[in-house]
């Protein structure tokens, strides 16, 4: 029976331990912390983890040193990359939109719930750490998307029941203008007892038509704003300046390339 390659090319090895590290080449922000040492762990491995979750890097930035026979630290080469370079991604890409706004919106991404359950957490967990929030309010709330609207015969009534249920839970709606104007689900909306009305079509027009009904109509004070659909970078202040309190940042988030990050035994 023929030698496995790995077998073959690390025999004259045995024994031997090899000191390893892992660094980033690019600046961002670190996270995956706790499923870096799960791994670590389970790999067998000698190791000192040198960067705390949500910590900044540099290029160059040591994230952890460890040790361990050839074999193991190939295996920990294809596992601890996977582990941190993906969460680090995302956080990174949450943190720059929470600099960009500077406290003038909410940057929320709850794109996380659509990503595979495998992952979910870990990228949930990075979101957090890069600054942005994960749900749309930290108040009690019920949520009602689209399909909540079109099941239940529209936003008003869909409002209404949800009010029904617990008069105390704020809540938000999809608006997405299927049956009437943006703006006229909006009024509706408010006028039902919404607290957060989220308009997910990612035309800047249909925000600004729902921030002046609410001007206009007297409820700007009753509600929140919130705005999603394709929303990058470049397109926040114009976000901003139409008006949101809230952002929700889908894929320019969620789908942020892999933090460059290296491993290189000692030479």
């Amino acid at each position: 029976m023929p030698v496995e390659l790995r077998d073959f090319l690390f025999a004259p090895l045995e024994g031997k331990k090899f000191i390893f590290k892992i660094t980033s080449r690019e600046k961002g922000i670190f996270s995956g912390a706790a499923r870096l040492e799960q791994q670590a762990r389970e790999l067998g491995l000698e190791f000192t983890i040198l960067a705390s979750e949500g910590a900044p890097l540099e290029p160059g930035s040591c994230i952890l040193r460890g040790q361990g026979g050839a074999e193991e630290v190939i295996r920990a080469e294809e596992m601890l990359l996977g582990a941190i370079g993906k969460p680090s991604g995302v956080a990174t890409a949450a943190a720059d939109f929470v600099r960009r706004a500077g406290g003038r919106i909410k940057v929320v991404c709850g794109a996380w719930k659509k990503v595979a359950p495998e992952v979910r957490s870990d990228l949930r967990r990075a979101i957090a750490t890069g600054g942005a929030g994960v749900r749309i309010t930290d108040r009690p709330f019920i949520y009602l998307d689209k399909n909540y609207v079109r099941l239940l015969g529209g936003v008003g009534p869909a409002v209404a029941r949800a009010r029904a249920y617990d008069p105390e839970r704020v809540i938000a709606v999809q608006l997405r203008g299927e049956l009437q104007p943006v703006a006229v689900e909006a009024a509706v909306a408010a006028e039902a007892g919404a607290g957060i009305l989220m308009v997910d079509t990612g035309n800047l027009r249909d925000l600004k038509a729902a921030v002046t009904a609410a001007r206009t109509g007297g409820w700007r004070e009753q509600v929140q704003i919130a705005f999603a659909g394709g929303v990058t970078p470049a397109g926040l202040e114009a976000v901003i300046a139409a008006g949101a309190d809230i952002v929700d940042v889908g894929r320019a988030i969620i789908d942020a390339p892999l933090l460059d990050l290296s491993m290189d035994v000692a030479e």
